[in-house]
Parts: C-alpha cells; structure tokens; sequence
C-alpha cells in the first residue's frame, strides 16, 4: 500500500495505489483526488491512508514528502510505517526501468481501473543524461500522469519489500 501525495498550488492530483508485496505484485489503485479548485482535499486524503492500514496489512506508506512532510509526520505519529520516496531521478529512473521490465515481462498485474489506465496513456518515457522517467508530453499539459508515477512507485517499493528475506524466529 502507498499514497502519492502530490499536491501543489496550482490544482493537480493525488493518488492512493495498493500494490501487493508478492513476487508478482498487483497494482490498484484506491482513491484518486482531482483537485477541484486549488486544493486536494489533505483531511480526505490522510482519512483514505488510515482506512487503507484498517483494511489491509500494511507494511509500508510510500510517499514523496514533497508538500506532504506534515501529513507524513503526523501518520508516523500515529504508528503508521511512514517511509519517504522523493521523486528524485536518482530513485525514479531504476524504479521506472524495473518497472517497465516488470510490465513486458508479464511480472506484475493490475486491476483495470479505467483511470489508472488513462494516467499510464497519458505518460511518456523521457530520456536525458540521468536515465529515463515517466513525464508528461509537455511540461504545461493538462493530462496528468501522477497514477502512472504512484504505480512505478508502488512496484518499486513492492517488489523490493517481496525480495527482502523474513527471518524468522524459531524457539
């Protein structure tokens, strides 16, 4: 499970994805917030992340602390596995290339959602010095691509939870 909380002040969009932590994980996405004026609605969204640790067995939140550093601290505070991911080329460009791996080699599902669907269309691969990473078509396009970019998180963040080994305690 991983929110992607990337509000800004001009209007924009936030994402909750589930991924499971699995050698093949599944994608969903939970709730996605389309700014209706300015603003995401941040009491709503940190209400969806609590619901989601309820619903599930949540091992980590993975978020880019980006705007978001009080919500996070606050969800921390709680007891919740609080864990930051700066959208940073350094992570974002291995995270989209096991991504991309993970999707052309059938490694990975995902639930349908019509609108996570239109996010990942709405994406293209950009290519610089540092590698490439999910972007928008243009800088200034409307069509938002942030339920892509939660997915490549939330994959990354799977995917390396589902590698980690469990030890176990045996008495």
């Amino acid at each position: 499970m991983r929110p992607l909380p990337t509000a800004t002040s001009k209007p924009d969009t936030t994402v909750l994805v589930a991924a499971t932590v699995a050698e093949r994980p599944h994608i969903d996405l939970v709730e996605l917030w389309e700014a209706a004026g300015n603003q995401v609605p941040i009491v709503d969204v940190e209400a969806a992340i609590r619901a989601a640790c309820r619903r599930w067995r949540v091992q980590e939140i993975a978020a880019d602390p980006f705007r978001w550093a009080r919500s996070l601290q606050l969800l921390d505070g709680e007891g919740l596995p609080i864990m930051e991911y700066p959208q940073s080329p350094g992570r974002m460009t291995p995270a989209t290339a096991r991504f991309y791996e993970a999707v052309v080699n059938r490694q990975l599902t995902h639930s349908g959602d019509s609108r996570l669907a239109r996010y990942v269309s709405n994406a293209v691969l950009r290519e610089d010095a540092r590698g490439a990473r999910l972007a928008k078509e243009r800088k200034d396009s409307p069509r938002r691509i942030d339920a892509a970019v939660a997915a490549v998180m939330a994959h990354d963040r799977a995917a390396a939870l589902a590698a980690t080994p469990r030890h176990s305690i045996y008495i």
